[in-house]
């Protein structure tokens, strides 16, 4: 009845741009749009038949026939309809090849849809329909587009998560923690839930889950969830909840912490920086913990949905949410955001960029806060029917996705992963993990993390060690220098620093922490503090540590320091003592001039005399050459 009512709508609009004059065509064309009128499909066919068989040369018959038949996806006889009002009257409804050209296209008849839309450009002249010309000049990338990627398609193997996983319920809108268990939402009638699967030792490079386990009550709610996105240290989960009592939209993105093993607090709806009145769903945060995208449909973007992103601020509110803009989103649907762990790429679905057809998936780079061109990834993991729900895992050795398209899933949405082409993966990451000792071996302490680029001086990493568990986890990009620091509340901060290869085997550096308690005699290593070589200069990539040390004193008001230099037994002991007491002098300056008062900061240079490794081997004397500090009240 649908498809019949938009028959009715262009009805006048067939016959009004024909120029052929037959009044007892028109008298049974008026005979057919009543019957149109009444919902009587049959009776319309057969008059507007009657009429090609009585006026086999009247046109608008044929348009109005072919425009039926398409409303009821029967393309084959739509396009043949068409093609015979065109023939009887090239000109006189040019929108017949715009619609010769969608199905064409829709049948895989490359060719004959490139000659229509080329055609309906070329001869289309009125202004109204300017919009429609783009579109067709648009409609001939993406079939350029096709006909390249058909003959160049990428390594594409995708295999079933297996019944652990899958099952007759609907699967979708995965998402892959930095240890890589995973999360799923799924579809039980009208219900959804959220369900976890832990990642299985598997003897080969394919993954392997075990039974899923649905998730406890909260995040599940009596409302409709879904969406969820795990932030990279594994404590906060942010998601989709839909009908809810303290809800701004229909769909509201809400966050929950997660307290010991499979305990979540009372889930929190962001406030309206980040939700509207309007639809609001799909979350992805970023590794850094505080860069969260979305979906919404509300006013004032680019298409029928968007994607937006907001910041987490330091006292704990969200910035005010805002559209990633027009590189990324189109007039059409942007769906389905997935940031990688290491912060380099965006994935996305669209239906609005060139593709394949309905929904494909594209990934952006991001490079300094700036945003590539999309790449689609290509066929066959685009087709012409919708693909989503892709998220990479953090080595960014394979990709799990949601899809109905496969043979073996009987039509309902299930999970399948495969392994990602070397040209479409992001920067790996390796999940740091751990756990905090304190020296005086007190319980459910919560030590903060930071984790500095020491080229950028941007942090890259931040999170909490779990309050019960004591543990912690985060993730980081591979092929980089690394500054951490940790800090806890009535301890002295741990510091050190680090590399990751880019080419580093493993997915895990594994790192446990002993925290000292602020006491007169504990002393710390300053692992971050550098120096230009034979040179008591401060280097920049000193500055988190020394903020660290700062914010320390600053915290602690009423503890005095000594700052003290250390060399390795290379060189004269002379210079050695010369230049290890202008460095103490060096980081004693710089917290003076950041306002903390002399009297409470000492230094002192012990040149080599105070080895705490082996000075015959250049990993010893590298642990020899620092700078630390000691409490002296």
């Amino acid at each position: 009845m649908k498809k019949l009512f938009y028959f009715l709508v262009l009805f006048f609009f067939f016959t009004s741009g024909y120029c052929q004059d037959n009044s007892k065509a028109e008298k049974l064309m008026d005979k057919a749009y009543e019957y149109a009128q009444k919902g009587n499909e049959t009776k319309c066919i057969e008059t507007l038949v009657e009429v090609t068989k009585k006026y086999p040369d009247y046109a608008p018959a044929y348009a109005g026939l072919g425009q039926i038949y398409c409303g009821k996806d029967d393309y084959i006889t739509a396009c043949s309809y068409y093609e015979k009002s065109i023939s009887l009257s090239p000109n006189s409804d040019m929108n017949s090849y715009y619609r010769l050209g969608t199905m064409k296209k829709q049948m895989k008849d490359y060719s004959k849809a490139k000659e229509y839309f080329s055609y309906y450009i070329a001869n289309e002249k009125r202004p109204k329909y300017k919009e429609r010309k783009l579109e067709c000049e648009k409609e001939l990338k993406n079939i350029e587009f096709i006909e390249y990627n058909l003959l160049h398609p990428v390594e594409f193997s995708p295999y079933s998560l297996g019944e652990n996983v899958n099952d007759e319920n609907y699967q979708y809108l995965p998402t892959l923690t930095v240890d890589e268990q995973l999360y799923i939402t799924q579809r039980t009638q009208d219900k959804e839930d959220f369900f976890c699967c832990k990642k299985e030792e598997s003897t080969t490079n394919l993954p392997t889950w075990s039974k899923k386990q649905k998730m406890p009550f909260p995040p599940n709610s009596e409302e409709n969830v879904g969406a969820g996105s795990i932030s990279p240290d594994g404590r906060y989960m942010f998601f989709a909840k839909c009908g809810a009592k303290d809800g701004l939209g229909s769909c509201d993105i809400y966050v929950c912490q997660r307290k010991g093993d499979n305990t979540w607090s009372k889930p929190k709806n962001l406030g309206p920086n980040v939700n509207s009145s309007s639809w609001d769903s799909q979350p992805s945060i970023a590794s850094d913990g505080r860069t969260l995208f979305f979906v919404s449909n509300r006013e004032g973007g680019f298409g029928k949905s968007d994607i937006y992103y907001s910041y987490l601020k330091k006292d704990g509110t969200w910035t005010k949410a805002k559209n990633l803009g027009d590189k990324v989103n189109t007039p059409g649907a942007e769906l389905s955001p997935f940031i990688h762990p290491s912060n380099t790429t965006l994935y996305f679905a669209s239906d609005g960029h060139i593709g394949m057809g309905g929904l494909d998936i594209y990934s952006v780079s991001i490079l300094n806060g700036k945003f590539s061109e999309p790449k689609n990834l290509g066929y066959p993991i685009n087709t012409e029917k919708d693909e989503s729900c892709l998220v990479v895992s953090p080595d960014a050795t394979y990709a799990v996705f949601a899809t109905d398209r496969i043979e073996e899933s009987n039509g309902k949405m299930n999970l399948y992963a495969f392994e990602l082409d070397q040209t479409l993966r992001p920067t790996p990451v390796i999940c740091m993990k751990g756990k905090v000792f304190y020296d005086d071996n007190k319980t459910l302490q919560e030590a903060k993390f930071k984790i500095k680029d020491l080229k950028t001086n941007k942090v890259v990493a931040e999170t909490f060690s779990d309050k019960l568990l004591s543990t912690y986890l985060m993730t980081l990009p591979c092929g980089a220098d690394y500054a951490l620091s940790v800090e806890c509340e009535g301890y002295l901060f741990y510091s050190e620093n680090f590399s990751i290869p880019k080419d580093l085997e493993s997915k895990y550096y594994e790192k446990d922490i002993h925290l000292l308690a602020i006491k007169e005699g504990s002393k710390v290593v300053l692992q971050n503090i550098f120096f230009a070589t034979n040179s008591y200069e401060l280097l920049d990539s000193s500055l988190p540590e020394l903020e660290t040390l700062l914010e320390l004193l600053n915290n602690n008001p009423s503890i005095r320091i000594e700052i003290s230099g250390h060399t390795d037994s290379q060189g004269k002991a002379e210079y050695n003592q010369t230049l290890s007491k202008n460095r103490a002098q060096s980081v004693r300056n710089y917290l003076i001039e950041k306002g903390i008062s002399p009297d409470r900061i000492t230094s002192q240079g012990y040149g080599q005399t105070q080895p705490i490794a082996d000075n015959n081997t250049e990993e010893g004397r590298k642990q020899n050459r620092r700078t630390e500090f000691k409490i002296i009240k």
